[in-house]
């Protein structure tokens, strides 16, 4: 059993959006769909994360890294399932949906505008277990072992959720493990909190070793169209 009972989300959707060359995808995503998808009568909660076009002196190659995947927007959804809200992404180029188990290790509760882009360095995961290691025995170090690393290594983070993945709710998706999900108060929490001792980046990666082999990270521009209510 964990040491501590985060709290827990079952049935969440996560829905990779790829880049295109055709049709300008911000106008269509900010415009259209994140508008049709929050207007649905079951929609619980609805983030809307679009490729951050921000320039942070604070992101490193070494601190942002590479996507291969190609990915240009997040969705994360509670509420509806994914035959319900599928033929909202027939314009889209699906990298991959997921069904997840979303734990939130550290909670950030606002009362900010339903739609306006959240102040907050917001960074999202993709993250795949090692070789030689269950799915089962990931996610397990990675919930009841890692987040006291957080805690200690990542000092500036406003919100941390991570979002296990139960099932690939589309043939072509991406095979990945997780999501962790991050924010940062700003750039000075992040410059000097990612990290936040001096040995803090060797004892990540050591802890990491035992759920994560590969970790693709991505900064987005965080927009709240649809929150539960506290």
């Amino acid at each position: 059993m964990p040491l501590y009972q985060y709290p827990c989300c079952k049935n969440k959707i996560i829905v990779l959006i790829g880049k295109t060359s055709g049709t300008p995808l911000k106008r269509w995503y900010l415009e259209r769909h994140v508008k049709d998808l929050a207007s649905l009568p079951d929609m619980r909660e609805y983030r809307a994360n679009m490729l951050s076009e921000q320039t942070l002196n604070c992101l490193t190659q070494e601190t942002n890294g590479d996507d291969p995947y190609g990915v240009a927007a997040v969705d994360e959804i509670k509420g509806p399932d994914w035959n319900a809200i599928r033929h909202l992404y027939e314009e889209a180029r699906i990298l991959g949906a997921y069904r997840v188990t979303e734990y939130m290790i550290r909670e950030l509760h606002t009362d900010r505008p339903v739609g306006m882009r959240t102040p907050e360095i917001k960074r999202i995961a993709m993250l795949t277990k090692p070789e030689g290691v269950t799915h089962e025995e990931a996610m397990t170090y990675w919930l009841e072992r890692h987040p006291a690393f957080c805690f200690r290594h990542h000092s500036g983070m406003a919100s941390y959720s991570q979002n296990h993945i139960d099932e690939l709710l589309t043939e072509n998706s991406i095979p990945l493990d997780g999501f962790p999900i991050l924010t940062y108060w700003n750039e000075d929490a992040f410059r000097f909190g990612h990290f936040s001792m001096k040995d803090s980046r060797k004892l990540m990666l050591e802890d990491c070793r035992h759920f994560r082999s590969t970790s693709f990270v991505i900064t987005v521009d965080e927009y709240i169209m649809k929150q539960e209510e506290s």
